[in-house]
């Protein structure tokens, strides 16, 4: 028997949200500009407004958030 897969759509590239990492730690606005999916679905944000999350960048930049992270504008 092979399993279903159940995992839902990804945002589309381009979607406008806010982000909320670590429960205020680091909060703005931005634009979807990449997706993967882990264990549930990843996001890579260009930041546009509030706090840019530089602590929360990966090595080359890049900030990334789960999908519990964001929220649609």
């Amino acid at each position: 028997m092979t399993r279903k897969d159940t995992r839902k759509a990804p945002l589309a590239m381009g979607t406008p949200v806010a982000f909320d990492i670590g429960q205020g730690h680091s909060v703005g606005q931005g634009r979807i500009t990449g997706a993967e999916y882990d264990d549930g679905w990843l996001y890579r944000i260009e930041v546009t407004e509030g706090d840019p999350a530089q602590k929360h960048r990966n090595e080359t930049g890049e900030l990334w958030v789960g999908e519990f992270e964001v929220s649609v504008l």
